[in-house]
């Protein structure tokens, strides 16, 4: 009898481990829209422009190269893609990771303070609509994500611009333009824009989730600040392998602070904390598991 009672609350504690299996989409109401997607190759010069309304919806996509999940939540990705004026971004972990060489302490950055977790696989639709974990909401992942795509944001009328001038004698230049009207966003946001540095395919055989080839990974994130319009000299991360680099102009709406709050950085600590509670407990799983099997084995003896 007390060998059940043990083997039931180890069974309950582990059931009260975090999952990163299933979640429903999530409405994201303390940020604002992220859009964008114009982009060049890092190698040559060039422009770039695109309507407002002719822009993708952006996708971003956290993800490591051991998560097994996490395959199955690209693929049904992939599979809309097709269907969708899209582009999918995908943040590998970075901090405190072992195996995964494709994340970016930016990148992390960026999603501890905007959406206050990195836990693979999740998904965030134009900034704004959170889906968790790699079992559907719905009849399937597909129809989850058509779904969220399906909120479409209104810009208005305007334009987003990027410019790259490569030299053989200085490090590139980007220029950035963006005509927007303000009326449409939330009355006191701003609008910060960023490039991100993507890594067309890099080629990592040994991941734990075995897909070798992994496509549109976010080097690194450069904060091109609240300027409408700008130029910038930038140096640029070195390529995993090969050298197909590309520059993304990424757009943020800000939203204002509610009155009498102040935002407070995190300390170094808090980040530390948080980034280890986004993954199950591994040294506690492996308690559970031995002490699940001498319970069995004691009530085999007493048997």
């Amino acid at each position: 009898m007390r060998v059940k009672v043990i083997l039931m609350a180890l069974i309950l504690g582990a059931s009260m481990l975090p999952s990163s299996q299933a979640g429903s989409p999530e409405n994201l109401e303390d940020v604002g829209w992220v859009f964008g997607g114009v982009y060049l190759d890092a190698n040559e010069s060039g422009n770039s422009t695109s309507s407002l309304s002719e822009l993708p919806a952006i996708v971003e996509d956290y993800t490591a190269t051991w998560c097994v999940n996490c395959v199955t939540v690209e693929d049904a990705l992939n599979d809309i893609a097709e269907n969708n004026n899209m582009k999918t971004y995908h943040f590998h972990r970075f901090i405190n990771e072992n195996e995964d060489p494709l994340g970016s302490q930016e990148g992390d950055d960026r999603w501890i303070n905007r959406y206050d977790q990195r836990l693979p696989p999740t998904v965030i639709f134009n900034g704004t609509i959170r889906q968790i974990g790699s079992i559907p909401d719905g009849d399937s992942l597909q129809d989850d994500y058509n779904k969220n795509l399906e909120t479409s944001i209104n810009l208005g009328i305007g334009s987003s611009s990027l410019g790259w001038a490569v030299s053989n004698n200085s490090s590139p230049i980007a220029t950035w333009n963006l005509a927007v009207d303000m009326s449409n966003f939330p009355q006191d946001s701003e609008i910060k824009s960023y490039l991100w540095v993507v890594e067309e395919v890099a080629y990592f055989p040994d991941g734990g989730n075995e897909e070798e080839y992994y496509h549109k990974s976010v080097r690194t994130i450069i904060d091109l600040g609240n300027a409408t319009t700008g130029s910038l000299e930038v140096t640029l991360p070195a390529a995993y392998d090969g050298d197909d680099l590309q520059v993304h102009l990424i757009h943020e709406v800000v939203l204002p602070e509610p009155d009498g709050e102040t935002p407070e950085e995190p300390s170094e600590e808090e980040t530390e904390d948080e980034d280890d509670s986004s993954l199950p407990s591994i040294g506690l799983v492996a308690v559970v598991a031995m002490t699940m099997f001498a319970a069995v084995t004691v009530q085999r003896k007493q048997q």
